[in-house]
């Protein structure tokens, strides 16, 4: 194909996506309260846990907000269901340029990098959310003479929960991201066991920086998968060391195996 036929090759691919895209964002429409709903049901888990016997309020600022809120949902609703055959139209355009070898490796670590990310998010969503949400709802406390009750917007309620979920599905590609770097021989298994002791501080500052919630709660409950990530990564780089040395090892058996037969041949 010359270079103006690639040019058009992808337009199409692109355009295909995008087309995609826009009638997820209509679907998503439709069903974006129902997007709401489950997006907020730790908030509302977390609500009934520090303040029981008060239904869950969640209030807007404007009247454009409820708007917007539910346009940011369907948007990332409809980009969420539309990726996998955005990521399709993407790939056939790029793996004729690839190598058998190639396409397999970009596969597994497509695979992989959305398979760590989803369970990130999913991580985030059934253990990390409710008890932070807890515990900062718990400062809402009765006093003699007043009380401290929370006002939820919607803005900042969607706003937190994306952030962790976001966060969570990040945090997860610690395996892949080493895997890769191990692979490519930058890192080594031996070199990651000598940093496990200081991985577990890191564990615990990166858990602070990801987690929206200032409680020490959700830092630890992110701090502590993560360190057991970044030792299931010592594990799989020294899979794919073992793995290399083996096919060297073959290798040069292969070889020394071939030159033998050659020696004795020779006259």
């Amino acid at each position: 194909m010359s270079f103006l036929e690639h040019l058009s090759e992808l337009r199409s691919r692109l355009r295909n996506g995008a087309i995609v895209f826009l009638v997820a964002v209509f679907v998503s429409f439709y069903f974006v309260k129902k997007y709401f709903v489950f997006l907020t049901r730790p908030a509302r888990m977390a609500w009934e846990i520090s303040l029981a016997g008060k239904p869950a309020v969640f209030h807007f600022a404007s009247p454009t907000e409820p708007f917007w809120v539910y346009t940011k949902i369907a948007i990332i609703g409809a980009l969420l269901f539309a990726s996998p055959i955005i990521f399709w139209e993407l790939w056939k355009f790029v793996a004729p340029g690839l190598y058998k070898k190639e396409r397999r490796m970009v596969m597994a670590i497509t695979g992989a990098t959305a398979g760590c990310f989803l369970g990130g998010a999913v991580f985030g969503y059934t253990v990390l959310c409710t008890p932070a949400l807890s515990y900062m709802f718990s400062f809402a406390e009765k006093f003699n003479g007043f009380e401290i009750q929370p006002t939820i917007m919607m803005d900042e309620l969607v706003g937190f929960m994306l952030a962790m979920l976001l966060g969570t599905g990040v945090a997860f590609e610690l395996p892949v991201v080493l895997a890769v770097l191990g692979w490519i021989g930058l890192v080594s298994s031996k070199m990651l066991w000598k940093f496990d002791k200081y991985a577990l501080i890191l564990s615990a500052v990166v858990g602070g920086v990801l987690t929206p919630g200032p409680d020490v709660l959700s830092q630890v409950l992110m701090a502590g998968p993560l360190f057991a990530l970044y030792n299931l990564s010592i594990l799989i780089v020294w899979l794919i060391e073992r793995g290399r040395k083996r096919a060297m090892d073959d290798l040069e058996k292969g070889d020394s195996d071939g030159s033998s037969k050659g020696l004795i041949r020779s006259p």
